[in-house]
């Protein structure tokens, strides 16, 4: 560090430039969402379903089900990500209609999976994952009667619920200048009644981590980022290791041994769907996997019967 930049000036520095975005970004509205999410439990006796739904709410944020069980994942419902930065499609479920939920998982602290407006608005939660690290920017405030901070192969039990962090790939701090803040990343693993999935977040492809999960876990259904997509070359070779490309993204399927792929983390603060789409249709396309993917618009579910 130069003599005389201090910690204060590196803060007061990224305060500018956030408030220069803020002034650039200041008109630009999301466009509406697709569609809207009305999840619901099917009919029958929920101590006989034997299904996973998954409802893509744009970028990481999901609404997972397994059985009579429901999950959120990295939670980000605003129209602007640390108040600055805007969407570019609007959240595809309204927050009256989210389920009672039984648990809120958080990947990493970034301000685009991690954002304290969305989970101060959401209605009480049992309990609110997190990678140990990410725990110091929760507000004290949250409606939840727990927060579980788990380092790497920790995990949490809880009325035949067990969630496993294991190994990603990716960046820590929050603040850009706060870089010593460590541990505040991973990926999820939700076990429930004999089914698995698996929530990577934001991550790279590491052969050596998908190998690990593959060993620990029989996946049903797996959660994967593919974007930013279509970024220069050189930007791909230089940010892999914490953004798995598409082509990636696909090789992580395959090497965690996951029956199906959703694809996340595109289309919805950085680039437009359709900027992104056609690089990851291609890379989805090539591989012998293809038939076991599930893309959906922001706002769609999927199901999946057992």
């Amino acid at each position: 560090m130069r003599p005389g930049f201090t910690i204060r000036s590196r803060f007061a520095a990224t305060l500018a430039l956030l408030a220069l975005l803020a002034g650039c970004f200041a008109l630009r509205a999301p466009a509406a969402a697709p569609q809207l999410a009305r999840p619901f439990v099917p009919a029958g006796d929920a101590t006989e379903l034997h299904s996973i739904s998954v409802t893509w709410i744009g970028h990481a944020t999901a609404l997972i089900r397994i059985e009579d069980r429901w999950f959120l994942t990295d939670p980000v419902l605003g129209d602007r990500i640390g108040g600055i930065y805007p969407r570019r499609v609007a959240a595809g479920i309204e927050r009256s209609a989210i389920p009672p939920l039984d648990a809120v998982l958080i990947s990493h602290a970034h301000f685009d999976h991690l954002d304290v407006p969305t989970l101060r608005g959401l209605d009480r939660i049992p309990v609110v994952l997190v990678p140990r690290g990410a725990a110091t920017f929760l507000p004290d405030d949250l409606a939840t009667d727990e927060v579980a901070a788990l380092d790497t192969w920790g995990q949490w039990s809880r009325g035949g619920v067990t969630i496993t962090a294991v190994p990603s790939s990716h960046g820590d701090g929050r603040y850009l200048v706060d870089r010593w803040n460590r541990d505040s990343h991973t990926s999820w693993i939700i076990e429930y009644r004999g089914l698995t999935v698996y929530f990577a977040g934001d991550t790279g492809y590491v052969p050596a981590q998908a190998a690990a999960i593959a060993a620990g876990f029989q996946i049903d259904v797996a959660l994967l980022p593919v974007g930013p997509a279509g970024r220069w070359s050189w930007v791909e070779r230089w940010r892999r290791d914490v953004h798995a490309t598409p082509d990636d993204a696909m090789t992580l399927f395959e090497a965690c041994g996951a029956q199906w792929m959703i694809p996340i983390h595109f289309g919805t603060f950085f680039e437009s769907p359709a900027r992104e789409l056609p690089y990851i249709q291609r890379a989805i396309a090539r591989h012998p996997l293809a038939r076991r993917v599930r893309m959906l618009t922001i706002g769609e579910t999927t199901e999946l019967l057992y």
